[in-house]
């Protein structure tokens, strides 16, 4: 792998990649700022030699390192997400919360909240309770989401992280 990152522009997009897992190919060539062109022709490149991972997820794919671990890719991607992340944070913040309710703390209608906490369920990273007639929501594991966020906080650019990390950060100093 050395010698593949010898070349400047890919050891750029494999530092991006390092710093920003889960980034798509444009955010990468944004964030690398290179030629759309350049960029895909060294994503492929490293994904081709093993050194990234690139994983199809809706209309974009997503790189990362090879050694990161499903759950950690899954949970990445979602955060990637700005709706997602939203309601990620909402539940980290306050489990149990009803659809209605996070529809609302979210600033989302219904529909768009019904279909991202599907896709959440359904990855594992959220999990439904029901209770009666009423289901809540939770994160399945909020302490790898905090470990995570914390560590890749800057890739975000969202002063909803920001505000998160520095408030968990002083809760347990």
């Amino acid at each position: 792998m050395d010698d593949l990152l010898r070349q400047p522009t890919r050891k750029r997009i494999y530092e991006v990649v390092e710093r920003h897992p889960g980034a798509s190919a444009r955010d990468i060539q944004r964030i690398a700022g290179l030629a759309w062109g350049e960029t895909a022709y060294h994503l492929d490149q490293l994904t081709r030699s093993g050194a990234l991972r690139r994983e199809r997820g809706g209309r974009r794919d997503y790189y990362f390192r090879p050694d990161m671990t499903w759950e950690d890719r899954r949970l990445l991607r979602a955060l990637r997400s700005e709706t997602q992340r939203r309601l990620l944070l909402a539940l980290k913040d306050r489990p149990g919360r009803t659809i209605a309710q996070l529809t609302a703390e979210c600033d989302l209608s219904l529909s768009t909240t019904a279909f991202h906490l599907r896709g959440l369920v359904g990855s594992g990273l959220v999990e439904g309770v029901r209770d009666g007639n009423s289901r809540s929501y939770r994160l399945a594991r909020p302490e790898r989401f905090v470990d995570l966020l914390r560590t890749y906080r800057e890739s975000f650019q969202d002063r909803l992280v920001d505000r998160f990390v520095e408030t968990w950060s002083s809760l347990i100093r």
